[in-house]
C-alpha cells in the first residue's frame, strides 16, 4: 500500500512539475526555485519513454524558468504563512484575512501562468504519442489529487462523491 501511495505521489509531482496540475505542492524547492526532484524526472522519463536528448531539454527548460518560478514560490510560502497567522491569530480580522487571501491568490495566478508556459515548452519536446500518454497519466492523477485536496471528508463543498 505504501508503495502505491509513493507511486501516486511521484506521478502527482510530475504533473505539477510540468504544469498540467493546479498544484506545485510536490515540487522540490532547490536554491533557485522549484524544480522536479531527480527521481520524479526519472519516473517521467521511464513512463513516457523519453530519450536522453528529451530529458536534457526538459531539464534545460526547468533551469531556464527558475529565475521566474523561484521568487514566486518563495513569496507564496511567505504569504501563506502570513495568512495562516491571521487565520489562527488571537483576534479575528476579516478585512486582513481577505486582503491576505487576495495576495495569495494573485501569486498563485502568476505561478499558474508560469506553469502553463513551462508546459507549453515541454510539449514542444514530446512526440504526439508521448503527449497522449502524458494526458492519460494526468487523467488518472487529477481525480486522486482532488480527493487528497478534500481530505477524508467533513466538507460540504467537496466534489460529488467526496466528503460527507
Amino acid at each position: 500500500m505504501r508503495s502505491v501511495i509513493k507511486n501516486l505521489a511521484a506521478c502527482a509531482a510530475i504533473v505539477a512539475a510540468i504544469g498540467l496540475s493546479p498544484a506545485l505542492s510536490h515540487a522540490y524547492m532547490g536554491n533557485d526555485g522549484p524544480v522536479p526532484a531527480p527521481h520524479h524526472l526519472k519516473k517521467m522519463a521511464r513512463d513516457l519513454g523519453l530519450s536522453q536528448q528529451q530529458q536534457q531539454q526538459i531539464k534545460d527548460i526547468f533551469s531556464k524558468e527558475r529565475p521566474q518560478m523561484g521568487p514566486l514560490a518563495k513569496q507564496l510560502r511567505t504569504e501563506r504563512g502570513t495568512m495562516r497567522s491571521l487565520i489562527h491569530g488571537e483576534t479575528f480580522d476579516e478585512a486582513a484575512i481577505r486582503a491576505q487571501s487576495a495576495k495569495v491568490a494573485a501569486i498563485q495566478a502568476d505561478l499558474a501562468v508560469e506553469r502553463a508556459r513551462i508546459a507549453q515548452e515541454i510539449r514542444k519536446v514530446l512526440t504526439p504519442d508521448q503527449v497522449q500518454k502524458f494526458k492519460e497519466l494526468q487523467a488518472k492523477q487529477v481525480p486522486k489529487h482532488d480527493r487528497k485536496q478534500w481530505g477524508r471528508g467533513n466538507c460540504a463543498d467537496a466534489p460529488q462523491g467526496q466528503g460527507k
